[in-house]
């Protein structure tokens, strides 16, 4: 981060920044951004700024070129119906809460329900401090917030969309991993097996099993149990909080983007206050990602 940050103050030199703008909070919101990116970064945010006639970059021109980059353009045609618009913003407000409620969840930086891209709607999370190392608190906590966003659909409609593909798909590669690399199930015991190596058949690519059949199913079966815990985990916090994912909902329709804050004060919290709101349990982010980016 503080090399990121040094790398912002040489492109950013020489442009005039809003007083609003806070290179450590940028450099925050970047993990994995080479120099090339963050140059791009700098140069993404100045054209926002001059297209909104301002004579300084400010920090939503910066925001707005992190989604830019990370996630695409934003293209007017991509509109939603309002059935649409509404349910992207309850899968989102899902995610939202049920990060801001985890006890291991990282700050909510922002949501939005406008498009851009693949993803029809985007909960962003930035980490406190750069992670090497994730708990098994964490990574079930991350479990359990990829699950919000379905979950909070059935709540609500009483059905789940194609929306939770990418969730559901980010959770179940977790669980795996957790399984099968980390360690992390009584039943497997601790032991880690690699992904395997890559063994080329043709034109396609089959990767060896260094397990038995018999252990692929006890990792089948203990992936199954991780994915369903996160699931009623996410399902125990929405239903204990309906009132506020109603509020943030509305919020969302109102708004179509808001901030960290705005989900704390739904909460009726103080903004930044990190410590579960009348969480019962236990249970995740991003895995590592930069931000957490949904395609409902």
């Amino acid at each position: 981060q503080r090399e990121r940050r040094a790398i912002l103050a040489v492109h950013a030199k020489g442009k005039p920044l809003g007083p609003d703008v806070d290179l450590d909070v940028v450099a925050r919101g970047t993990p994995g951004f080479s120099g090339a990116d963050l140059a791009n970064l700098v140069n993404e945010a100045a054209i926002f700024a001059v297209r909104a006639s301002r004579s300084q970059i400010q920090a939503v021109d910066f925001a707005e070129a992190r989604d830019r980059i990370l996630i695409g353009r934003r293209d007017s045609s991509n509109a939603l119906l309002p059935d649409e618009k509404r349910a992207v913003a309850v899968h989102e407000g899902g995610h939202a809460l049920v990060a801001a409620i985890s006890e291991h969840g990282d700050p909510v930086a922002k949501v939005t329900i406008l498009p851009a891209g693949q993803a029809l709607g985007v909960t962003e999370q930035l980490p406190i401090d750069e992670r090497h190392l994730y708990s098994e608190g964490y990574l079930k906590d991350s479990l359990a917030i990829r699950m919000g966003g379905r979950t909070a659909e059935q709540l609500v409609f009483g059905e789940t969309s194609t929306g939770a593909a990418n969730d559901l798909a980010g959770a179940t590669d977790l669980a795996t991993r957790m399984v099968r690399e980390f360690g992390m199930s009584a039943a497997l015991g601790p032991v880690g097996f690699a992904s395997g190596s890559p063994m080329y058949l043709g034109g396609e690519e089959v990767r060896s099993r260094p397990y038995a059949e018999a252990t692929q199913r006890v990792i089948d079966t203990e992936v199954a149990k991780l994915l369903r815990e996160a699931e009623q985990r996410a399902t125990e916090l929405l239903t204990e909080h309906r009132d506020a994912l109603d509020r943030l909902t509305e919020l969302l329709l109102e708004r179509e983007t808001v901030d960290g804050t705005d989900v704390d004060e739904v909460l009726g919290r103080v903004p930044g206050q990190r410590q579960p709101v009348g969480a019962t349990g236990h249970a995740g982010n991003n895995g590592g990602r930069p931000a957490g980016v949904d395609a409902p």
